[in-house]
């Protein structure tokens, strides 16, 4: 791979003997990578002697490029690490200066997916690395997972030329079949205006073609009617690996069904003046789970942005406390949000505005 820049590679984990060995495992499998100008790293055992620390920490996780969250038990029990190293790691993040990437090292309650806003954690299937025999399997799926990150930071159309090689083996296919059924196509012309001029003779040797052309025929149509629903020139997500999102069912009715659109209870911002709530803060309360945000992102959404349910919470069919319940949302569900409006007139005298949002859930499928 020819890099134009050294990806930083920062390495966030705690400091338990067990994950620093871990740690010392993983940076040997990226060694090869570290070689070929394709990475470099950081970890806090390099600060040098005499020096802040906290300070030297703070700094080189303002200038790392994928920054790896070594997620374990010991990590979570950090307070320094999870109220001050992941915070600002996050920041980075959806500020788009970072990319995160969660390292599961040992089996521990999800809890830490809601502060990494539901990241895509390595290995495969975030599946722990005590849970890999042996535990190089497990490391040899996160630093392909790591390489890919970095080729994808270096190089805008990566994910263009990584799907195109994917479907080069169909396309080849394809035309093989189409070849295939051309040469029997004209064998048969050939049989039937030079070799038989009977029908009968004609149809006897043809027999067989024409039952390949039928099955290629059929073929054809199977590959379309499956790949019709996917756009190859989407751009993937941000999270690793890259995945196609469905388009939009063409039928009104049915999409209707599957994707009900109601009010659901957003979260409260602090009343300010000029009556704009998009991306102010959505106030998080914690012991009073009716008034905390419904969805995990931390600010009111713009109209048409996709988000994720917090907790249990009713779709209604219109604002009010009273309004007919559609349906109940759970957690983890995908929505499109379409307006954000405050419940009942605002009071100036507030300190805090209370904001619903109408909503189209997402089943099978969302689009803006």
């Amino acid at each position: 791979m020819s890099a134009t820049k050294l990806v930083k590679v920062f390495y966030c984990y705690s400091n338990s003997v067990r994950d620093e060995e871990m740690r010392q495992k993983l940076e040997n499998h990226l060694r090869g990578l570290e070689r070929q100008g394709v990475i470099t790293k950081w970890h806090k055992g390099m600060i040098s002697p005499g020096k802040d620390w906290e300070v030297e920490n703070d700094n080189q996780l303002k200038t790392a490029d994928i920054i790896l969250v070594l997620i374990s038990s010991d990590f979570i029990a950090s307070d320094y690490h999870w109220e001050v190293v992941i915070k600002k790691a996050m920041q980075q993040h959806r500020a788009r200066k970072s990319r995160v990437i969660p390292i599961l090292l040992r089996p521990v309650l999800n809890t830490w997916k809601l502060a990494l806003d539901n990241l895509q954690a390595l290995p495969k299937g975030e599946i722990p690395v005590t849970s890999w025999k042996p535990y190089d399997n497990a490391f040899v799926n996160i630093a392909e997972g790591i390489k890919e990150a970095a080729e994808e930071l270096n190089d805008p159309t990566f994910h263009i030329k990584k799907y195109s090689r994917q479907a080069s083996p169909v396309v080849i296919s394809i035309f093989k079949l189409i070849g295939n059924a051309c040469v029997y196509i004209i064998r048969g012309f050939w049989n039937l205006l030079f070799k038989y001029p009977t029908y009968r003779r004609y149809r006897r040797v043809n027999k067989i073609p024409l039952r390949l052309i039928l099955i290629f025929i059929a073929f054809l149509v199977f590959i379309s009617s499956t790949y019709q629903q996917y756009d190859v020139l989407e751009a993937p997500s941000s999270n690793l690996p890259g995945s196609f999102l469905p388009k939009p069912n063409s039928n009104p009715e049915l999409s209707q069904k599957l994707n009900p659109t109601g009010w659901i209870w957003l979260g409260m911002v602090k009343n300010s003046s000029g009556g704009v709530f998009i991306k102010k803060t959505l106030i998080n309360k914690p012991k009073n789970v009716l008034e905390s945000p419904s969805i995990t992102s931390i600010n009111v959404p713009s109209p048409g942005t996709i988000v994720t349910v917090r907790y249990k919470v009713n779709l209604k069919k219109g604002k009010s406390s009273s309004s007919t319940k559609i349906d109940v949302l759970q957690r983890g569900d995908k929505l499109v949000i379409l307006k954000v409006e405050p419940v009942g007139k605002p009071n100036r005298n507030a300190t805090y505005i209370r904001l619903m949002a109408q909503i189209r859930k997402c089943n099978n499928f969302c689009n803006n």
